[in-house]
């Protein structure tokens, strides 16, 4: 197994950068920070012809930030993804993904609502998936204005947006009594319970020299949880899940150089084993390539989902 090549590099450059830098662990703000010159930075040349409504949703006691991608061919009307991004529950914002879901909307020609849900550790779970399950049910209360059928309604996300939305799918089906299409699961956080050495991935890619730190998934763990809440709760760690009868048809996608890509290869072998796996697909890189749209490797695993997403949708 050899990792793509621009991605070495990109590497050899985190690394380089690293390796200047004093010790420090960084408050939340700073990592905030820093995620976000990262994204952007690396976020490459996207496609800029959708078109982008800014939205709050209406949650009670705060809006929900969100936008509303619109294609410029719209090749499926009647469908729409609900986009949920990562950064650990705590970091990032619609910004640091907005050339991402540009790139996807305008590829598949599909509509996207990206949202911005509150972040931990200032809102711990169950606030995230509470947000997200709002944006879920928003756009079911909102199916004829925006002229989309309830039965194409799909859920994506990264990383952690990976872990919370199949959390939401698993909450729709059995809560919210919501349908939903299909889940895209890019490298998901599954499993915040089980210590690291459960997982090989974990200790040969974790150490810091990929991207994503052993130390980092613990950070992002404590700032997710409050001390009255464990991590065996499979909305917080869906890799426990007892079945996966809720589940709609998902597909995962995964970097072969990824701390987290043997909780997710685990999930997809349980998927297949129910008839529930659609598609699974690796890619010689790492955690987070998939935002960094100045990556080939990037461009061409975005091409491929965009254009199985169409294809899902259509049906």
């Amino acid at each position: 197994m050899t990792i793509d090549l621009a991605t070495k590099a990109l590497l050899t450059q985190f690394n380089q950068q690293s390796a200047t830098m004093q010790p420090h662990k960084p408050t939340i703000e700073e990592s905030r920070i820093g995620a976000r010159a990262m994204f952007l930075s690396l976020a490459g040349d996207n496609e800029q012809g959708c078109q982008v409504e800014a939205l709050r949703l209406p949650a009670g006691t705060h809006d929900i930030p969100a936008r509303l991608y619109h294609p410029q061919q719209l090749l499926v009307p009647d469908a729409i993804v609900l986009f949920i991004h990562g950064g650990g529950w705590s970091l990032g914002d619609l910004d640091c993904y907005d050339g991402l879901v540009r790139s996807l909307c305008q590829q598949s020609g599909v509509r996207f609502l990206s949202v911005e849900y509150r972040l931990a550790p200032e809102h711990p779970y169950p606030a995230g998936l509470d947000d997200v399950s709002t944006a879920l049910s928003w756009l079911h209360q909102n199916a004829a204005a925006l002229s989309i059928t309830t039965d194409k309604v799909a859920l994506m996300g990264d990383s952690a947006g990976g872990n919370l939305a199949i959390a939401l799918s698993v909450r729709a089906a059995r809560t919210l009594q919501l349908p939903v299409a299909a889940q895209y699961l890019i490298y998901p956080v599954l499993d915040v319970h089980q210590p690291h050495d459960v997982y090989p991935s974990r200790m040969q890619f974790g150490n810091g020299d990929y991207l994503l730190a052993r130390s980092a998934i613990d950070d992002t763990r404590n700032w997710y949880l409050t001390a009255d809440e464990t991590s065996d709760n499979s909305e917080v760690s869906p890799l426990l899940l007892s079945h996966l009868d809720d589940l709609p048809p998902t597909s995962i996608l995964l970097a072969d150089f990824d701390p987290l890509f043997d909780e997710g290869y685990i999930l997809a072998e349980r998927l297949k084993s129910v008839g529930l796996l659609r598609r699974l697909a690796r890619f010689p890189s790492i955690h987070a390539f998939f935002s960094f749209g100045v990556l080939p490797i990037s461009q061409q695993a975005r091409s491929q989902l965009a254009r199985q997403i169409r294809e899902d949708l259509l049906t």
